[in-house]
């Protein structure tokens, strides 16, 4: 199965994941799971004093073995390419609120524009009498 098939199948009442299950998950060794720690690409999670893996960390997993498995990609080059990811994500997001923004105004100035024509044909009636 390629990654771009990859749909890991998790019970959806378990949440969080344990060493041994993240590395079935995500088909990685545990030795390159303790790597990407050791490189900030994925984080531990602490619930109730259990030491674990979420869904997204696997999902975020996937993702890094793709780009080194598959591409030949080093950690580093890794770490930039998500950080690059997660940037661009977020002008993305800022740029779709400036689009909304924009639509409302333009909705607005619309709004104005037809006041101001019926205000003026109103006026313009009066002047001719």
């Amino acid at each position: 199965m390629s990654d771009t098939q990859d749909s890991v199948r998790f019970d959806i009442r378990q949440n969080f994941f344990s060493l041994i299950e993240f590395a079935k998950y995500a088909r990685v060794t545990t030795e390159f799971i303790q790597e990407c720690e050791r490189e900030n690409l994925i984080q531990v999670t602490v619930v109730r004093g259990k030491v674990g893996y979420s869904h997204d960390t696997v999902r975020r997993l996937i993702r890094i073995r793709h780009l080194h498995r598959d591409l030949g990609l080093d950690l580093t080059a890794i770490d930039c390419i998500l950080r690059m990811r997660r940037q661009i994500r977020h002008l993305q997001s800022q740029m779709h609120e400036m689009e909304r923004k924009m639509i409302a105004r333009e909705q607005e100035l619309m709004t104005e524009i037809q006041r101001l024509r019926k205000q003026l044909a109103w006026e313009s009636q009066w002047k001719i009498m």
